[in-house]
């Protein structure tokens, strides 16, 4: 029987569609053949498949999907999006995906919106106009980096005194770099109403992540480690919250910046060149 199912949804393009469009809603005949142009003698056999199999009925002039349809439906859903994700475009098949955590990695299809954006040669190490552009005018700025990044440091500020939410986490070694050239500035953003300023230990899999109402946008290492600038941006609202609860996991594991005390004790364990045995432990 599970064969004959996985037969029933898979093997025909025409049934796959028809189950997602009454995954949406119960659907009339007219209603099926405008969304999915195709004509009654082309779709019929496919929707008596489904019924045969139990997945489908009709019910007050409507097709509609039975309790194991809609089982049936929640999988398929959940299949077709990653597919269109590793289909669009092999960035997720190239580069590592270990710092994704395993149950957002089982949703990773929610992000399946998303574009490749990649870095003009030329542009590498200087400011990315588009980014900084782009965010701007955000209500609120999520951020996870570990690399450093000091063209946005006046994006941060910016937004903090414009009264958006902005949290940052910086590896270790990003914010030893901060703090190394612009140290005033990260102290006065430490401190302001709206902002949050986090730290987590080096070695993260992942180098950046950007998390706004606007937008997310995520960059990551490929399999042997390096990093190219190039970058995966999507503008859903499905994917936004996927990225949000990616930046909450690693905000779990982040040690927060409260106050200037733990400033002063970041700043003199790393002229020592070793962080705090305390600091280590709460990032893990």
């Amino acid at each position: 029987m599970q064969s004959e199912l996985i037969d029933v949804v898979f093997r025909s393009q025409k049934r796959r569609d028809l189950l997602l469009l009454l995954g949406e809603e119960p659907r009339t005949m007219e209603e099926i053949k405008v969304l999915l142009d195709v004509s009654p003698t082309a779709i019929l056999p496919h929707i008596k498949r489904f019924t045969d199999s139990n997945l489908v009925i009709q019910k007050n002039g409507k097709y509609e999907l039975t309790d194991m349809g809609n089982q049936v439906f929640k999988k398929a859903r959940s299949l077709v999006d990653v597919l269109t994700l590793v289909e669009k475009d092999n960035y997720w098949i190239e580069h590592d995906l270990g710092g994704i955590p395993q149950y957002l990695l089982d949703r990773i299809g929610d992000i399946k919106g998303c574009n490749l954006v990649k870095a003009d040669p030329s542009q590498i190490f200087e400011p990315s106009i588009e980014l900084f552009n782009f965010f701007s005018s955000s209500r609120y700025l999520m951020v996870v980096s570990s690399f450093y990044r000091p063209e946005f440091l006046p994006l941060y500020s910016k937004l903090g005194r414009l009264d958006s939410e902005v949290s940052l986490i910086f590896t270790e070694s990003v914010l030893d770099k901060f703090l190394h050239n612009y140290e005033r500035k990260i102290r006065k953003f430490a401190t302001m109403e709206n902002t949050d300023l986090f730290v987590c230990k080096d070695g993260l899999k992942i180098a950046e992540l950007i998390v706004s109402d606007r937008g997310m946008m995520i960059s990551l290492f490929d399999s042997q480690g390096r990093f190219y600038h190039d970058y995966m941006s999507c503008y859903d609202p499905q994917a936004i919250s996927w990225a949000r609860e990616l930046f909450d996991f690693y905000k779990s594991k982040a040690l927060k910046v409260e106050d200037e005390n733990i400033i002063d004790s970041f700043t003199s364990t790393s002229k020592d060149g070793a962080f705090s045995e305390s600091l280590l432990l709460s990032c893990h």
